[in-house]
């Protein structure tokens, strides 16, 4: 039980930090600035993370 609810704060972790990425590259994007695409190529698998990393939490939270 330890194990997931490590595995699922590693995936909220590593959501919020995708999440911050996104919002740089939007940013930079804006300003017509040279920045990787990295964040934008995969939104759709950060967002998922982030969502599972989220809902994840909450479960084990209410199991405690």
């Amino acid at each position: 039980m330890n194990f997931i609810k490590r595995l699922f704060d590693w995936m909220l972790a590593i959501g919020l930090l995708l999440l911050v990425g996104r919002i740089a590259t939007a940013i930079f994007l804006f300003l017509d600035i040279p920045f990787t695409t990295f964040f934008k190529d995969y939104s759709l698998i950060s967002v998922t993370i982030l969502i599972i990393g989220l809902v994840g939490q909450q479960v084990m939270k209410d199991k405690s």
